[in-house]
């Protein structure tokens, strides 16, 4: 499924950007696993677009565990055996009236340590689609979460709204009091439901990405623009970054595991600014 989603979004964003092509590296982690981060950088649309995929496993310090999991009420004093698969994508284009892209689509399991016998194997799936923009258009944002609406729908009414409203208080900025962005969904620990299910409601989700995306850039990409919204969107940026390094769980977890650094900190725009 991930890479499926991942040929299909790459193919999708050159057909928009028109010149910028995705350069592939593979990698292995030492510890187990790997992944393949396709990035395209400094192309006509998007400055920088980033769209990996991971399979890794092995043991992970308990500080790892607790940051991969929403809510710990198990805390592991011991490394845990796990294995993990996902795609991860950020995607910032160079118009300011063109919004940046975030989603991310994850399984985990874990084992129970080997010092445990029989505590019990625990799985789960995570992610969401969330859009940040830098200028606001109503439009852009309706057809936006109609499309989310639309995917989480299909599986359970009750999905939307509990994950509209989990993606808001996830992507919030503490230190700021301020939203990331304007939301979309975001779900994480799920597991009440069964395991054939929740995959195939986190396909629809990953496959839902480019016709809720694709369409704003399209109309947004050339938009004439000046140096002042330019220096908007760079301040807006160095928010998505406060987010991304200080409270994003993903990225911690990418670095308490001794996770690919490039890969983890491909969400990063090429530019942005802070002013006092």
């Amino acid at each position: 499924m991930i890479m499926e989603v991942q040929d299909s979004v790459c193919g999708a964003l050159e057909a928009v950007d028109g010149a910028g092509k995705f350069k592939e590296d593979a990698w292995t982690r030492p510890g187990g696993g790997g992944g393949i981060s396709r990035v395209l950088q400094d192309g006509d649309v998007f400055e920088k677009a980033g769209v990996n995929i991971s399979v890794v496993y092995g043991v992970m310090p308990p500080e790892a565990y607790r940051a991969a999991k929403a809510n710990v009420t198990d805390q592991k004093p011991s490394p845990v055996p796990f294995f993990a698969a996902g795609i991860s994508s950020v995607l910032h284009p160079k118009n300011p009236f063109a919004p940046t892209l975030h989603f991310n689509y994850r399984y985990f399991e874990t084992d129970a340590p080997k010092d445990a016998p029989g505590a019990p194997r625990q799985w789960w799936f995570g992610g969401g689609t969330d859009l940040t923009p830098t200028y606001i258009f109503e439009e852009d944002v309706k057809h936006f979460h109609s499309i989310q609406k639309k995917a989480c729908d299909k599986f359970d009414p009750s999905f939307y709204p509990r994950f509209k409203k989990w993606c808001d208080d996830y992507f919030y900025i503490k230190h700021r009091d301020e939203r990331r962005g304007l939301g979309g969904i975001f779900f994480d620990d799920l597991n009440d439901n069964d395991q054939e299910m929740l995959l195939s409601f986190a396909t629809e989700c990953a496959n839902s990405v480019v016709p809720a995306y694709v369409p704003i850039v399209e109309k947004r990409k050339n938009t004439p623009f000046t140096e002042s919204h330019k220096a908007w969107q760079q301040l807006r940026r160095g928010r998505y970054i406060e987010f991304n390094l200080v409270y994003d769980r993903g990225t911690t977890f990418g670095l308490k595991t001794g996770g690919r650094i490039e890969s983890i900190l491909v969400s990063l725009p090429l530019t942005a600014r802070w002013e006092y």
